[in-house]
């Protein structure tokens, strides 16, 4: 496997500020939705950016690439006073699987590059969904201690525990999946034409 390079970091750095503007228009998105929006608003963001992980698995390419963009991701939601730990915790676990699926590999397969978009945007949703499963009193009460209603998170926990997680969890990776089809398609025929130039050069 290829190490990464601090120009790869760069670049990884660049397609995580592209990511993180999908992810605040995601997040418009699904407000009509409500907390069931929000409890799927990782699948939306997937589907939003499935492009920029199809143009990172071709132009790097590289182990450890997804974990990069993960944790650049997680230090600015903290910055924003969004970090929680669990999710954390569920987004780098998340991270990981996905370059264990698509990283390890030049030019991956477009269905291991989908899995792995699937497998990042989960382990962004598990980071609700696991503390409404195992630990929701003090999941609930964190929240509410900066600054939430216990209303609204009564409300969110609704949609997050349970079969309601599960299904939650399954649309999400359903929407990350098609999103990097749809970035495939987006993405072919210039990706292409890049390879015949390097061929011809």
């Amino acid at each position: 496997m290829k190490k990464l390079k601090i120009k790869d970091v760069i670049m990884i750095a660049l397609l995580s500020a592209l990511y993180m503007i999908f992810y605040m228009i995601s997040m418009v998105v699904i407000m009509p939705l409500g907390p069931f929006g929000h409890a799927i608003s990782c699948g939306i963001c997937g589907f939003f950016t499935g492009s920029i992980f199809f143009f990172m698995s071709r132009k790097i390419g590289k182990f450890g690439q997804f974990m990069v963009m993960q944790a650049i991701s997680m230090i600015l939601f903290s910055m924003v006073g969004a970090g929680y730990l669990p999710w954390v915790i569920t987004s780098m676990v998340g991270a990981l699987l996905s370059d264990l699926v698509a990283s390890r590999e030049s030019n991956p397969p477009v269905y291991k590059v989908a899995i792995a978009s699937g497998l990042f945007h989960v382990g962004q949703a598990w980071g609700a969904i696991v503390p409404s499963w195992f630990f929701v009193d003090s999941y609930r009460q964190e929240w509410i201690s900066r600054g939430q209603t216990e209303e609204a998170m009564n409300a969110m926990i609704k949609y997050t525990e349970g079969v309601m997680g599960v299904i939650a969890t399954v649309i999400v990776f359903a929407l990350s999946v098609g999103g990097a089809y749809l970035g495939y398609l987006i993405l072919r025929k210039h990706l292409e034409k890049k390879d015949d130039m390097a061929i011809a050069a």
